[in-house]
């Protein structure tokens, strides 16, 4: 890890470039039962595994307070008519608010409550979003470039991904006539 202090430009290339960055792929074979039509997704990956979602992050591991982050990068693409989206996750013990600052392209942040009720946020340039840790969230690049953002948040975090492995996000965004649309998950189970 970096030494204290330092700095780093908010690009995507310098995130990439930054050794000492944790940096992560999620291709679509990682990702198949995220989405809900297999069929599609099958389809692709008979001829490609296509990158979903990359993503560089530093874990504060100090013993005083700190602060962990990380960079994000969705590139554009559908699974049927499903947007690419990260896997999503609750915070075990519902820990810790997380900041979110998009950076560049368009998107959607999906966040749902363990009674099964949702709400979404638009991410765009220069936009900043806060999410508390007892919410699950998930982020949706809903343009046709990569959406990329920045996000903070106290370290140590448990993130829950089995919980939405199994029972879904109550809600889709998928591509309409008219652009996204925010539609009732029929496989989500509470």
């Amino acid at each position: 890890m970096p030494e204290l202090p330092f700095s780093i430009p908010l690009s995507s290339e310098a995130f990439q470039s930054h050794a000492e960055l944790r940096h992560v792929q999620r291709r679509l074979s990682d990702l198949v039962d995220h989405f809900t039509d297999h069929s599609a997704s099958n389809d692709i990956l008979t001829d490609s595994n296509p990158l979903v979602y990359e993503y560089w992050e530093r874990e504060y591991e100090g013993t005083s307070q700190g602060i962990s982050f990380g960079m994000t990068r969705i590139h554009p693409g559908q699974v049927g008519n499903e947007y690419y989206l990260t896997k999503g996750h609750f915070h075990a013990d519902d820990y810790g608010d997380e900041i979110h600052i998009t950076l560049s392209g368009q998107g959607l942040l999906l966040l749902f409550n363990k009674d099964g009720s949702c709400q979404t946020f638009e991410m765009l340039a220069d936009k900043m979003n806060y999410l508390p840790g007892n919410l699950a969230h998930r982020t949706i690049n809903t343009g046709s470039t990569p959406l990329v953002f920045v996000g903070f948040w106290p370290p140590k975090i448990i993130h829950d991904y089995e919980t939405i492995l199994q029972n879904g996000f109550p809600k889709l965004v998928i591509a309409g006539p008219e652009g996204p649309e925010l539609v009732n998950n029929l496989n989500f189970k509470i």
